[in-house]
């Protein structure tokens, strides 16, 4: 029975198909038999990183047109390609004759191959998380960027929802070494462990290599058009780690069981909402024709209702927060916007908070002070505003902090002489 292993991300563009692809092909130079599964409803990136143009999808199967063998594209490199197209879409809504067309198929997919590939889109779309759920293993995509790892975060937050907290598998890409991939795995792990009180495994990492970017161009995938880079050096690391640790030791139909049981669930389920772990149902007074207005204000009162917890209340926060970048494109809120809430909550303790954490983080990254105290105080003694009575307290709390610092009384001068003159007097 196949290993299904479901290759995901938080956001596009940080190479999770062309690391499906090439650890495919880097897998059946292990003698293994498989198979990779498009489930990118739109882009289609396989087939432009293989250089092939099939004439049949998954829609075909569906449909009753095609066999799963049908549609089935096996390359000269010895890999095998089941094209998905639209009719992916279609796995969430599928009468009786649909349903058993799929789990028929999926089963051939499972007792032909060793392992199924399964290339997700990017995000945290329904479908998305469809296919990331019903694989074995789960291997998220992750880049140094911020955004990277944010929206990786939202995306397993949503895993989380639907039960899936385990046999997540982390790969960081473009890093220039194993020490940086540590570092950034750790921080994300810190975070995951935290919040969302999950365990989630290194798997590895890639470098950054020029050679993939080549071999995009040529649409010959890097392992194949530059065996001896770094990159294709690394994948193949990656397959002998898979081959070794991800294996389908329970001989288990995932992928087939997990489609055939949420597909039949799917035709008599109420349409829901998913709030953090709960899951309540809309009214059936929500219907299209309901205004905007009144939606908003059902949600409200359902998530009143809720009593979330205020962390429950912050990983909503985050989750909201990632679908609205994904939808416009720009984030909801940056560091300017974040600041000037702070401000206008006119809150004294934050402000002094936010002040502190600015200074010290300049302090750890540049190795400097924000700003010289001698200056400040200067301008500060120097100021119109600041009084005689100011000035000595100054003077006192300076005197004092240096005695506590250096376990001596200080001394001006004119003191250290006036003290002099006080001692010789007394000697006489």
């Amino acid at each position: 029975m196949a290993t299904v292993i479901a290759f995901t991300s938080g956001k596009g563009g940080v190479g999770k198909t062309s690391i499906a692809t090439n650890l495919g092909l880097s897998l059946v130079a292990r003698n293994l038999k498989v198979c990779l599964f498009d489930a990118d409803t739109g882009l289609a990136n396989i087939n432009i990183l293989m250089g092939v143009s099939p004439n049949y999808t998954i829609e075909h199967v569906l449909n009753g047109e095609k066999s799963i063998e049908e549609i089935i594209i096996t390359l000269p490199s010895g890999i095998s390609i089941v094209p998905a197209a639209s009719g992916i879409k279609q796995c969430t809504n599928l009468n009786h004759k649909q349903i058993s067309l799929l789990t028929s198929s999926l089963q051939t997919l499972e007792t032909k191959f060793d392992y199924l590939l399964v290339d997700t889109a990017a995000g945290i779309d329904s479908n998305v998380l469809d296919f990331v759920a019903s694989a074995q293993y789960r291997v998220v995509v992750i880049t140094p960027e911020p955004s990277s790892l944010t929206d990786s975060f939202a995306l397993l937050k949503m895993l989380i929802i639907r039960g899936k907290k385990k046999s997540i598998f982390i790969l960081v890409n473009r890093v220039e070494d194993y020490k940086t991939s540590q570092l950034i795995f750790k921080r994300f792990q810190k975070a995951v462990k935290t919040y969302l009180k999950i365990d989630i495994n290194y798997l590895g990492y890639l470098t950054s290599d020029a050679s993939v970017n080549k071999a995009a161009t040529k649409q010959i995938p890097v392992v194949l058009s530059y065996p001896s880079s770094s990159i294709s050096c690394g994948l193949a690391s990656l397959a002998d780690i898979i081959k070794r640790q991800l294996t389908n030791d329970e001989d288990i139909p995932y992928f087939s069981q997990y489609w055939s049981s949420y597909a039949q669930k799917n035709q008599e389920k109420p349409v829901t909402k998913t709030i953090t772990n709960e899951v309540i149902e809309i009214p059936a007074t929500n219907t299209p024709e309901q205004s905007q207005e009144d939606k908003l204000s059902t949600i409200y009162t359902l998530l009143e209702q809720q009593n979330l917890s205020e962390v429950q209340l912050k990983e909503l926060t985050l989750s909201l927060e990632s679908i609205y970048e994904k939808k416009h494109k720009t984030p909801l809120r940056n560091i300017n916007s974040l600041i000037a809430v702070f401000l206008a909550e006119g809150n004294t303790k934050k402000i002094k908070q936010l002040h502190k954490a600015i200074a010290c983080s300049y302090e750890r990254q540049f190795s400097e002070k924000i700003s010289d105290p001698n200056i400040v105080i200067d301008d500060l003694v120097h100021s119109e505003n600041y009084s005689k009575d100011e000035f000595s307290q100054l003077l006192n709390s300076l005197t004092e902090t240096y005695q506590q610092r250096f376990n001596e009384k200080h001394f001006s001068e004119g003191n250290l002489l006036l003290t002099q003159i006080q001692q010789l007097l007394s000697e006489k």
